[in-house]
């Protein structure tokens, strides 16, 4: 009969090397996930947020949102762009309350 002790030491290598390749697994998907960049064409950019051409237009020639250039063609990463539509929060009633309470507490002084 064999030695319990040597049959858990033998399933716990396997956990341990299962483990470690589903952890180089994760590893390198990540990277090449972080690494990739999407860049997005201006009719991508429209159907992705709903916009039409001469408002994408508009916002460049203004120079109001992020973009590229290669020739007459218009690139967006989109990163950059759901960071700018982030950038256009409107504050809620609360938010404006609470700005109003903190500027009177400072003006108290």
């Amino acid at each position: 009969m064999e030695n319990p002790f040597e049959i858990i030491v033998e399933k716990l290598n396997a956990i341990e090397n299962r483990l470690a390749s589903i952890e180089n697994k994760l590893l390198t998907s990540n990277n090449t996930t972080r690494n990739a960049i999407e860049i997005m064409s201006l009719k991508q950019l429209c159907e992705y947020y709903d916009f039409t051409k001469s408002h994408i237009y508009k916002l460049t020639s203004n120079r109001e949102i992020p973009f590229y250039k290669n020739g007459k063609r218009l690139y967006f990463k989109k990163d950059e762009i759901d960071q700018w539509i982030l950038e256009n929060r409107v504050k809620t009633v609360k938010d404006i309350e609470q700005e109003a309470n903190n500027y009177l507490m400072r003006k108290k002084r």
